[in-house]
């Protein structure tokens, strides 16, 4: 690591601690935060992990396949674990008027779709790029609106609270496929570009003895395959669910008609 020597990422570090208050400290009622801890700091490690030293450093200044894999985490590992984590007492905080009446909106699968979609195909603009790996505040600013509409992504999968319901298992398992398929678009460029699309990554020091285009075409592979197998894999459990769920109602329903 000579060439890449350790700094702190005092940004990441403030909105980790922040996080952890926000869990522990918006209610005393263990029995609330006990269940969903694990599921909680799972998110959060995940998000710490891969948005501080040193993952945060090599794809920011060296390889673009592992800033895709950041940006996996921040989109469709974190916000899910997160959200999922959340007690209570941490919705019931957050959940003032304005902030509901907005999510409403963001929420219907059809707006969060779009803005996610939106977000991760222009994060993949060549000038985008450059701009975040170039520019410290941009890079944090871009991460942050990520992340913000990853979570809104996933809350018509989740729910919010009992106005912001989950959609029903069918719907679900469409609007993860779905989702599964706009991000070809951008890897796609990625992965069969034959001429570097990020000045930025052209420029920087080459100390991990691969190529831009070979990095650049890996980037791409991991995009598609990496957020198709994510998406794939809890269509899966999904339907594992549903059809358990209904395998328990038929057998219920017979039960009775037997009696």
């Amino acid at each position: 690591m000579q060439n890449l020597p350790w700094h702190p990422h005092y940004d990441v570090w403030a909105l980790i601690v922040t996080l952890v208050v926000f869990f522990e400290f918006t209610t005393n009622k263990e029995h609330l935060k006990k269940p969903k801890r694990k599921t909680w700091y799972s998110g959060l490690i995940a998000l710490w992990i891969f948005t501080d030293y040193p993952i945060h450093d090599i794809g920011e200044k060296y390889l673009f396949w592992v800033h895709s894999v950041e940006h996996l985490v921040l989109a469709l590992v974190s916000p899910p674990l997160l959200l999922m984590g959340m007690h209570r007492d941490m919705k019931e905080l957050i959940s003032v008027k304005p902030f509901i009446k907005t999510l409403k909106i963001t929420s219907k699968p059809v707006v969060a779709f779009f803005m996610f979609n939106f977000v991760m195909v222009g994060m993949h603009w060549s000038s985008v790029v450059n701009l975040m790996v170039t520019n410290t505040i941009a890079h944090f600013f871009i991460h942050s609106i990520m992340l913000l509409v990853s979570l809104n992504m996933w809350v018509p999968v989740i729910g919010f609270n009992d106005e912001i319901r989950p959609i029903n298992s069918a719907a679900k398992i469409g609007y993860l496929f779905l989702q599964s398929l706009l991000p070809t678009i951008p890897a796609s460029f990625l992965a069969f570009g034959t001429e570097p699309l990020y000045s930025a990554y052209v420029m920087s020091e080459n100390i991990f003895s691969i190529s831009v285009i070979n990095d650049q075409t890996l980037a791409g592979l991991i995009l598609k395959l990496g957020g198709g197998i994510i998406l794939w894999i809890s269509i899966l459990v999904i339907w594992m669910r549903w059809y358990q769920d209904e395998k328990t109602f038929d057998d219920v329903v017979r039960n009775n008609s037997n009696d």
